[in-house]
């Protein structure tokens, strides 16, 4: 079960992923149906791979998989869309 902290990170990490990919919104919505920590585990390891091309296994706790994206992704983001193209939200 997911906790507030973890369910807002959450939250925050899927809508970013939605200026990336069209997946973020899906799973931004699929949100408050399934608190499986495993199931977000696997969708945070999808994102940090497509942004990184890493293919190594992510493991850990949760919270600590959720701030190595958070971050990668926002490193991501403003390095590929930068000033010169529309982010679809803000945050």
């Amino acid at each position: 079960m997911l906790t507030k902290d973890q369910f807002n990170s959450l939250k925050s990490i899927y809508n970013l992923f939605y200026n990336v990919a069209d997946q973020g919104l899906v799973w931004l919505k699929e949100l408050n149906i399934n608190d499986s920590q495993k199931n977000h585990i696997e969708k945070l390891a999808n994102i940090i791979h497509l942004i990184t091309n890493l293919s190594d296994k992510i493991e850990g706790e949760l919270d600590d998989i959720i701030i190595i994206v958070e971050e990668n992704l926002k490193e991501y983001i403003l390095h590929t869309y930068g000033s010169n193209k529309k982010i679809k939200k803000i945050i």
